[in-house]
């Protein structure tokens, strides 16, 4: 079945889900996920595959995206995976990525005529997801913390 109407199919956390190998509980959305990498462009089907820990991820989906929008990572091993994948002589390029601030990214692939450090818009309507200022919560004065109900979130 042909469609005039690409679709593009978002994969957040996938190394969750999509892990190069690991338990048989994966191995049918690795499955499935790997067939849409390799055969979906023909039917106007394609994925953004997301993940904080691309060296996680199944080489077979890496091998099919011809894109790379690489955020700050700080693993070495997620470091090397993003320098694998660019020409020797742009190597000085990913030396950034653990110090890239937030919104800032390293565009790779077809989209870019060269490897380009890009700034992403912030997302419109913003997450309801903060960090934890961790400097300014240790150099207050201990304040009372009822932890019962935090260890009961936490568990479940």
């Amino acid at each position: 079945m042909r469609t005039e109407t690409p679709l593009l199919v978002v994969y957040e956390e996938a190394h969750k889900y999509v892990p190069k190998g690991g338990p048989a509980k994966y191995n049918a959305a690795r499955t499935a996920i790997e067939r849409i990498a390799k055969e979906g462009r023909k039917y106007g089907i394609t994925a953004a595959i997301v993940s904080q820990r691309p060296s996680e991820i199944s080489e077979t989906i890496f091998s099919q995206c011809s894109n790379f929008l690489a955020m700050r990572l700080t693993n070495p091993e997620d470091q090397n995976y993003v320098k694998r994948l660019i020409p020797d002589s742009l190597g000085p390029l990913t030396e950034s990525l653990p110090m890239l601030s937030s919104g800032e990214a390293l565009l790779l692939g077809d989209a870019a005529v060269m490897p380009s450090l890009v700034l992403l818009d912030e997302a419109s309507p913003v997450p309801s997801s903060t960090d934890v200022q961790y400097l300014q919560e240790w150099v207050r004065p201990w304040h009372d913390v009822h932890f019962e109900p935090i260890v009961e979130d936490w568990e479940r």
